[in-house]
């Protein structure tokens, strides 16, 4: 059900995209990669695990706008954006794409496979994470189209490919890159689904997490004003700050993901 106070706040204005956003948007991923391959070659460790960290999160953010057609693009276009970003992150974005809309249209629900992981606890959510990656697949196999199921296909199946190829002829770098994207897809479920709805299981009103820390904002590339987007999910991601703003003008500002840098109101809601 739709929070009342979301009724008179303004967020068509903030869907268009311009030219330059949408090629900042696409070009993300592929820069944070190009980092990752010079450290990786360079032979800087913790420079090429931090730049494939964030390849992986700038990846998920254009995939996630891709499913809300939220970047720009329509039609095949989308498509083919979701199947490249499947075979530089592994796995099928295709599959992610049908349990996320599911999620979208009944989040926390019996039937939301993607929020279920939100109903534990923190540490039986982090050992339940590694597993999470296959559950959603599975999930997003049983409930696709036909049409979506041949790209989940072709996406698993590059992936396979790539990966397969990178560690039986790929270099140290490209390794180290691999490596760290298998440990970011296994733990990407609590930063992006637990630390977002924890609680909303059994609290209506913290089923939507938000953050207003400025430095946690930009550390997670605006992924987490997460209650913004379930509100508007039409919004893309680089507008989502100026939507925050509307919120807290309408006095509807949602709970806070955590205390830091909270304030006033926002705070005392955790």
């Amino acid at each position: 059900m739709r929070d009342p106070r979301h009724a008179d706040i303004r967020w068509q204005d903030l869907v268009v995209l311009s030219r330059l956003e949408i090629c900042r948007e696409l070009a993300m991923p592929l820069l944070a990669l190009a980092l990752a391959l010079l450290a990786g070659t360079a032979g800087f460790l913790g420079i090429t695990v931090l730049a494939s960290f964030t390849l992986f999160m700038l990846g998920l953010r254009v995939t996630h706008g891709a499913f809300h057609r939220s970047i720009g693009l329509r039609g095949t276009p989308n498509d083919l954006a979701m199947f490249t970003l499947s075979a530089l992150l592994g796995g099928s974005m295709h599959a992610i794409e049908v349990t996320h809309l599911r999620h979208h249209r009944d989040c926390l629900g019996a039937d939301d496979v993607e929020g279920h992981i939100a109903a534990h606890g923190f540490w039986r959510a982090l050992l339940d994470s590694p597993r999470y990656p296959l559950a959603i697949h599975r999930a997003g196999w049983k409930h696709a189209t036909p049409r979506q199921r041949r790209w989940i296909a072709a996406e698993l199946l590059i992936a396979a490919c790539i990966h397969l190829a990178l560690w039986l002829f790929g270099t140290q770098a490209l390794r180290m890159i691999a490596l760290s994207l298998y440990v970011a897809n296994a733990l990407a479920a609590m930063p992006g689904i637990w630390c977002v709805h924890h609680g909303g299981h059994h609290n209506p009103a913290a089923r939507m997490r938000s953050t207003r820390s400025r430095w946690i904002a930009r550390l997670t590339a605006n992924m987490f004003h997460h209650a913004e987007h379930h509100a508007f999910p039409a919004v893309p991601t680089c507008h989502l700050p100026q939507l925050a703003q509307r919120f807290d003008r309408a006095d509807a500002t949602p709970p806070p993901i955590l205390n830091l840098g909270m304030r006033g109101r926002a705070a005392a809601s955790d």
